[in-house]
C-alpha cells in the first residue's frame, strides 16, 4: 500500500506558494441523509441520501506568520475580505500529489489573520475555508 507523507507539503494560491505553511487538513465530502416518516401502513422509517444537500467539507491550514508574504498570506486576507471565491487553491502533499476543488466548485476563505504571538517562539497564522458546490479531488499519487 502506498503511503503519503506531508514532509514536502505546501499550500499554493495560483502559482504562489503561501509562505511557511507547515500543516493543512480537510474534512472531506459529506452527503447527509434525510428520513421520511412512515405513511399509510409502512413500517419503519425510510432513509434517503440527500445529494443535493451535500457538503464539500472544510479546509484548514496554518504555519509561521510572515507579514512580508504579500503574495501569499496577505493576498488570502484580501480575498476573504473581498468575498472572492477561489478555484485555484491547491493543497500539496509532495511535488506529485495535490488536492484541488473539482469543476463547478469553489473555495470560500472563511477565516484569515488568526495570528498567535507567543512570548518565547515565532508567531503562527491559521486559515479556514469552506468548499462550496462540489468537492476536493486528489491529483497524482506520488510519495
Amino acid at each position: 500500500m502506498a503511503k503519503i507523507s506531508g514532509k514536502s507539503g505546501k499550500v499554493m494560491y495560483g502559482s504562489v506558494v503561501i509562505a511557511n505553511i507547515d500543516e493543512w487538513s480537510m474534512t472531506g465530502f459529506a452527503a447527509p441523509v434525510v428520513s421520511a416518516p412512515p405513511a399509510f401502513g409502512d413500517t419503519g422509517t425510510k432513509t434517503y441520501e440527500a445529494v443535493d444537500l451535500a457538503e464539500g467539507g472544510t479546509i484548514s491550514f496554518k504555519g509561521t506568520y510572515d507579514p512580508a508574504d504579500t503574495a501569499g498570506q496577505l493576498a488570502l486576507s484580501t480575498v476573504c475580505q473581498a468575498g472572492t471565491h477561489l478555484t485555484n487553491l491547491y493543497l500539496y502533499a509532495n511535488t506529485n500529489t495535490f488536492w484541488r476543488v473539482t469543476a463547478g466548485g469553489e473555495i470560500i476563505i472563511t477565516r484569515v489573520d488568526a495570528v498567535t504571538l507567543p512570548r518565547n517562539n515565532y508567531g503562527t497564522i491559521s486559515y479556514d475555508a469552506q468548499i462550496s458546490g462540489n468537492r476536493m479531488e486528489q491529483v497524482g499519487t506520488g510519495t
